[in-house]
């Protein structure tokens, strides 16, 4: 966690090194992450239906989608003008990126899962939390899972230095779960259902320890210069969540090829989540929950004003 804010810290130089969009400049390209995983059904249909290219398609923009999936690598790729939207980021993460000098705002939710986010064993594993007191427990570091982690161990008496926190991801933690290497994994979406479906056992879920709220970020200058595009990738988003809608199962269908797990997996797993946009009053005091937890564990170290950095979709004729 520290080595994650150490990563931001350094974008301040990357920052200053970076021109601005002007609102002169003609935009011919633009990036938006594209992530898939544990469970993201509204960019995976958004991709598939092609929403997101016929929108910038009458812009006559070029849309480039790099698959980054760490929080702290989107931050560095929208503070370097690598990508201008990050389309699924995790609230910690834009916290992190805001407070580190990174011109982030946050247009919209992408998801709340508290469901979708769990500490597990093998099938002859621990226990319980208090049981993994100086054992191994894979799982990616400076993320939601990371987080889980921290929290469940704080309320059984314990500190993250009680264990032996391996970082990697989903699914190499899997692998070394279901392989015996490690005591036990933080994993979600269909990593967590390919483990519970081997024998593993779910230890906790992230319902009564923390409340995620991932978000839809963009660089602040595109907003400023450019809101014309911040319009055109919502307008997109907001048709995958009608299509998802409308035509509920060709869209889990869609989401089940993706993540090459069967359909009636796919309908459990899209209960763990929650895809409306607006940003309420309890998202704003998850993200605050996010930031205080972050003072707390020394990951961050000035406070932020979380209401700042939100933008509310309405401003761009978005409901």
């Amino acid at each position: 966690m520290k080595k994650l804010s150490t990563i931001l810290v350094a974008l301040t130089a990357i920052i200053a090194s970076t021109m601005p969009l002007s609102a002169a400049e003609k935009l011919n390209k633009i990036g938006i992450t594209y992530v898939s995983s544990p469970f993201n059904v509204p960019s995976i249909v958004m991709r598939a239906k092609g929403f997101l290219d016929d929108e910038f398609k009458a812009l006559n923009i070029k849309v480039e989608s790099p698959e980054i999936t760490s929080g702290a690598k989107q931050i560095q790729a929208l503070a370097a003008g690598e990508i201008q939207i990050a389309s699924v980021l995790g609230g910690a993460s834009a916290i992190l990126g805001s407070a580190n000098g990174v011109d982030v705002k946050i247009i919209a939710v992408y998801s709340r899962s508290p469901k979708a986010f769990f500490i597990m064993t093998g099938k002859d594993g621990s226990t319980d939390i208090k049981s993994l007191k100086g054992k191994s427990v894979a799982g990616p570091k400076g993320t939601t899972l990371h987080q889980l982690l921290a929290s469940a161990l704080a309320k059984n008496g314990m500190k993250l230095s009680d264990i032996n926190h391996v970082n990697m991801d989903l699914p190499a933690a899997r692998a070394a779960l279901l392989a015996g290497k490690v005591d036990a994994a933080t994993l979600a979406g269909n990593n967590a259902l390919a483990v519970e479906e081997a024998g593993g056992k779910i230890l906790v879920s992230g319902e009564d320890y923390i409340q995620p709220t991932t978000v839809i970020a963009v660089r602040g200058d595109l907003i400023k210069n450019h809101p014309e595009v911040v319009k055109a990738y919502l307008s997109a988003h907001k048709k995958a969540l009608t299509f998802m809608k409308e035509h509920s199962d060709e869209a889990l269908k869609l989401a089940a090829d993706e993540q090459k797990i069967s359909f009636a997996d796919a309908k459990r797993m899209l209960e763990w989540y929650d895809f409306s946009i607006r940003m309420n009053d309890a998202d704003v005091a998850n993200l605050e929950a996010d930031q205080d937890f972050m003072l707390e564990s020394d990951m961050l170290k000035k406070k932020i004003d979380i209401r700042a950095q939100l933008i509310d979709p309405s401003a761009f004729t978005i409901e």
